[in-house]
């Protein structure tokens, strides 16, 4: 016999592994509504009246949103990273980072600064988050992960998220509008009935 036919067949000695559970799958509709509920967090935030707080509570924002990816995609979580990591993202488009401190700071003159600084913070906050959110949410679908994300990559892409971002934040601010007037008219057009 050659050696060939005596050794001994090691798959047969080893047991069968059990089947890998794959991740469940992310559904598209459960990002959204985690990424629309922070950017509602984020608009709301916008009407703070004291100039700075709000800053401060957008970027906290921001940096649950990672955390709550991270965690529907089961990819480890830093706060420290994230943190660092959305820092830079805001800082790679400096136009989008410094519109809200502007308006944030605007807010300390009084009443017309309010007013205006609310308003566009609102929108800016809302976008910046919802272009946060999209980022990490495509980085975080493809396999990425914290440690290999490298915001001066994705910063093109941030860019044209926040311009989507400041559509998308009209939308939301229409639709409770809409809600309420549909209401409205169906209880007109039945009192005329």
């Amino acid at each position: 016999m050659n050696a060939i036919e005596k050794a001994p067949e090691t798959t047969q000695n080893i047991p069968p592994e059990a089947p890998e559970q794959d991740a469940l799958p992310v559904s598209q509709d459960e990002i959204d509504a985690l990424i629309r509920k922070r950017v509602y967090g984020a608009m709301a935030l916008g009407l703070a009246p004291v100039a700075v707080l709000d800053l401060v509570g957008l970027f906290a924002i921001q940096v649950e949103l990672v955390s709550a990816l991270a965690k529907k995609y089961d990819v480890p979580f830093s706060k420290e990273r994230a943190k660092n990591l959305i820092g830079s993202l805001l800082g790679s488009a400096l136009p989008v980072a410094l519109g809200p401190a502007a308006f944030s700071l605007l807010k300390a003159i009084p009443l017309i600064g309010m007013t205006a600084g609310a308003a566009t913070m609102t929108i800016m906050g809302g976008s910046a988050t919802y272009a946060v959110g999209r980022v990490f949410n495509r980085h975080f679908a493809t396999g990425g992960n914290l440690i290999d994300m490298d915001a001066a990559k994705v910063k093109e892409s941030f860019r044209s998220y926040y311009n989507e971002g400041k559509q998308y934040v009209k939308n939301l601010r229409k639709k409770p509008a809409e809600a309420e007037v549909a209401p409205q008219a169906e209880a007109s057009t039945q009192s005329a009935s």
